[in-house]
């Protein structure tokens, strides 16, 4: 029950992020309008898990190991998002790369004071889900960061880091990226595509695309990597996809549903289109 209400509640909140990021420039502002419908998701998360406990701790371990860290890594990233636009400075190439480089540095070293906990997230290992991921577990070790969430019934050892890595891992992309634009300035107008095209379906139905080309071979002879297919496909339809990799574990995750869900749609959609032309037979 909690999975398709937070898929449904998660889609609509990806939306609204990914159009705010589209219509809004001002960090100071962006943070602000962004955080809104975060905060409202999170409230309607906490609500309908008070109004619907778990059944079993599987349900409970897959909540916080994967459902809330994808609603709450949103609030740290355009959190720390606005931090590090916000202390962009104005003046040469090198001052602005320096800039870029010593945040990428800052999250890098992130990464590598959680190593052990950043190469679980990675391999999404469970052998330690008991005492990360059920609530009211104990475990004394300064290794793990304090809870910024005072609710024990809304949060368990590491959701928050999981939260964290997820947002570290989305604002080391913005970096990297933000480093080629400031070396390549050009590079913002190469290749664009000028369409009025614009995606409005849910951004992981085009990573399926994306990975259906990828793993059938489609493109450049079978050589082409997935990182640039997914980049080829946010220029052209203006969305924001995000890691590919990981975001294929969204996909592997599905249980109840296919895993395949939306090329599954497509391919009803257009079977049940064909056979509908079939049996018309028009009157002469």
């Amino acid at each position: 029950m909690i999975q398709k209400f937070s898929e449904k509640l998660y889609q609509k909140l990806e939306r609204e992020l990914e159009q705010i990021a589209i219509e809004v420039s001002d960090p100071l502002l962006k943070m602000k309008t962004a955080l809104k419908p975060i905060a409202f998701a999170l409230k309607q998360l906490r609500n309908f898990l008070n109004e619907n406990p778990f059944s079993a701790k599987e349900d409970e371990i897959r909540f916080f190991k994967y459902i809330k860290p994808n609603f709450y890594c949103w609030q740290i990233y355009f959190t720390e998002l606005y931090i590090i636009e916000s202390r962009i400075p104005v003046g040469e190439t090198k001052v602005r790369l320096e800039h870029f480089r010593k945040e990428l540095l800052f999250i890098e070293r992130f990464f590598t004071q959680y190593q052990f906990h950043y190469q679980y997230y990675k391999l999404n290992a469970n052998e330690l889900d008991d005492l990360y991921f059920i609530r009211g577990v104990e475990i004394q070790s300064v290794l793990l960061p304090e809870l910024p969430d005072p609710d024990p019934n809304f949060s368990t050892n590491s959701d928050y880091l999981f939260a964290k890595m997820k947002a570290y891992e989305m604002l080391k992309d913005w970096l990297e990226h933000k480093i080629m634009e400031v070396k390549n300035p050009d590079s913002k107008n190469q290749n664009s595509i000028d369409t009025k095209l614009k995606w409005t379906g849910d951004t992981i139905n085009l990573l399926e695309i994306a990975y259906g080309w990828y793993f059938t071979g489609q493109i450049n002879d079978g050589k082409a990597n997935i990182i640039d297919i997914v980049k080829t496909i946010e220029q052209v339809f203006k969305v924001n996809i995000g890691r590919p990799y990981r975001r294929l574990s969204e996909i592997r995750q599905r249980k109840r549903l296919s895993r395949t869900k939306y090329i599954d749609e497509m391919a009803s959609a257009i079977t049940k289109k064909l056979d509908d032309e079939d049996e018309y037979k028009p009157a002469y």
